[in-house]
């Protein structure tokens, strides 16, 4: 047949544009994926800092005898 080359050929480039389309998805999962782990590590140092924070605090009012009574933590009913 005279146009096997010809189909084998646009078949190729087609299989290639869809490799193209697949690879540049990957890339961009690949880099939200790196971009969430950051975040969710920052989250965690974030909260270290904040109880630690919290810590230094409530080591302050207590040796400065501050008359201080804490809310109550998590969600409170009304």
């Amino acid at each position: 047949m005279a146009t096997t080359d010809i189909r084998f050929k646009r078949i190729q480039g087609e299989y290639r544009t869809l490799q193209d389309a697949q690879d540049e998805l990957f890339d961009k999962v690949d880099s939200f994926e790196a971009a969430l782990l950051g975040l969710t590590e920052m989250v965690a140092e974030n909260r270290e800092m904040i109880l630690e924070n919290s810590r230094k605090l409530d080591a302050i009012i207590e040796h400065l005898q501050v008359p201080y009574n804490k809310p109550p933590a998590g969600f409170v009913k009304e």
